[in-house]
């Protein structure tokens, strides 16, 4: 099966699509790199920002995670934090890098408003995007930049790649 693996920054539509597409899934990497036990009543989107126990088991469960997903789906969504791309470049694993042009951060804030994430989280991720510019910028790979409202979504069907509605 021919896929394709986007790094995608938050807030692009990772979870719209992997709920929205049956051949497309969003790899959350929280379950594969912390230990929710103690806050697993609290939603995905809340427990984000907040202090969190590390997986004893990370970064190499969410590896393998990322090759099962490959042989099953043909879009596999999964995270762009800098210190896991280097785990994927490490393990051979292809990816398309996904983010917002510095134009659109405002909107970003909103939907993370929207989506119930803290304030501490919001402003850890709009903190966080100069330096992972400075980052991406050095690595040849493909890279989709959003402008505006502009969903990863929106991007795929524009450029005619197939999701599948469930």
């Amino acid at each position: 099966m021919a896929y394709l693996i986007i790094a995608g920054f938050s807030g692009i539509g990772k979870t719209t699509l992997g709920k929205k597409y049956k051949n497309v899934i969003d790899l959350d990497s929280a379950e594969y790199a912390y230990d929710d036990t103690d806050i697993s009543y609290l939603s995905l989107e809340q427990r984000k920002g907040m202090s969190r126990k590390k997986n004893k088991n990370w970064p190499e469960n969410y590896i393998k995670a990322i090759n099962e997903a490959k042989e099953k789906y043909d879009y596999v969504l999964v995270w762009d934090r800098l210190d896991i791309i280097n785990e994927y470049i490490k393990n051979n694993i292809d990816f398309i890098l996904c983010y917002p042009s510095y134009s659109s951060l405002d909107i970003y804030k909103q939907r993370y408003k929207d989506r119930g994430n803290s304030n501490e989280y919001i402003e850890k991720k709009i903190k966080e995007y100069d330096e992972k510019m400075k980052f991406f910028n050095k690595l040849n790979v493909e890279k989709i930049v959003l402008d505006g409202n502009d969903t990863l979504e929106n991007y795929l069907l524009r450029k005619g790649y197939n999701l599948i509605k469930k």
